[in-house]
């Protein structure tokens, strides 16, 4: 992870270089301290060991890629923003804010892990059983896997925040402003659906096991809340942009029914076509295939866990 990772924009080729050389180095330190060495005949405790070495550590990587890609897509959104309102001079200082609050994102994501990885120790009474050192090493990446998943959350929403009340409220022009604000609202939809496509690595946890309909509740209720954590930006943002539209074309034609000169009749009617033509374009293409992509893998993946399960099949 960079130090400052507002400081230059990521080159495309090489932002799931760092995520890809975790889930190696995870996969190998798991290896390593036995917990893929799962027998034929291993028991049941063992098989959710083995999936939760190699569930969470597919996510870490997911997790810091989406976080990657957020920060790139966090600083393109501003420098276009920036240079919609002349102040592209101000992209050092507006970095600098953006780092300030991600290193203080670090430290309350982190807390947040190990509380997390703590109550989980305690709800599996791995304090007071005999525990295997491959489950140590598990426990530990289990930190590592909530400290990104927080972060990630954190930064997609706190970004767009930023955004949206240090830049976005010095655009003048009000076509730069619906603009601006459409582009935040796509930053928020590419959000959303990187948090949704995490949960198609889910039934990784579930292989070889039977699936309780509690851990099925439990994981949609998450679902559930990310997803209205993360979405609810996204419908927000496309609502203040059609209530500030309407409201500039209403502004707008008051001032053609009134007795005004012909030349600022032109002019008036001009921003009020200029107005009425723009479009938030929110599903683009892009974002249509990226949504679809992400329900199609979480379907096809829930249904295997649930087809292949020995619970489903009945054994």
């Amino acid at each position: 992870m960079k130090l400052n990772p507002y400081s230059n924009a990521h080159n495309g080729v090489f932002i799931g270089l760092y995520p890809f050389l975790l889930v190696v180095v995870l996969l190998v330190v798991h290896y390593v301290s036995g917990a893929l060495a799962l027998d034929s005949d291993g028991s049941v405790r063992e098989q959710r060991d083995f999936n939760s070495a190699i569930g969470m550590t597919l996510l870490s990587g997911y997790f810091w890629f989406c976080l990657q890609l957020n920060h790139k897509n966090v600083l393109s959104t501003l420098i276009s923003m920036l240079v919609k309102t002349n102040q592209l001079s101000h992209l050092s200082q507006h970095r600098q804010k953006l780092f300030t609050k991600f290193q203080l994102h670090i430290i309350n994501s982190l807390i947040t892990a190990v509380f997390a990885t703590v109550t989980y120790v305690i709800i599996e009474n791995l304090l007071f059983s005999e525990v295997k050192w491959y489950q140590y090493v598990i426990t530990g990446c289990a930190v590592l896997f909530w400290f990104l998943f927080f972060l990630f959350l954190i930064q997609s929403t706190s970004n767009v925040n930023y955004l949206k009340k240090y830049v976005l409220s010095q655009t003048e022009n009000y076509i730069d402003y619906l603009n601006s604000l459409s582009s935040l609202a796509r930053l928020s939809l590419i959000n959303a659906t990187l948090s949704i496509g995490a949960f198609s690595l889910f039934p990784i946890f579930w292989v070889n096991k039977n699936v309780p309909f509690l851990d099925i509740a439990m994981t949609l209720l998450f679902l559930s809340i990310i997803a209205f954590y993360l979405f609810h930006p996204v419908l927000k943002l496309h609502s203040q942009w059609l209530q500030g539209k309407n409201k500039k074309c209403e502004e707008l034609n008051v001032l053609v029914n009134k007795e005004i000169s012909s030349e600022t009749l032109v002019l008036v009617q001009q921003d009020l076509e200029r107005i009425n033509s723009l479009s938030m374009n929110l599903f683009g293409v892009k974002d249509k295939i990226r949504f679809i992509a992400c329900v199609l893998l979480i379907t096809i993946s829930w249904g295997m866990v649930l087809i292949f399960s020995p619970s489903f099949k009945g054994h």
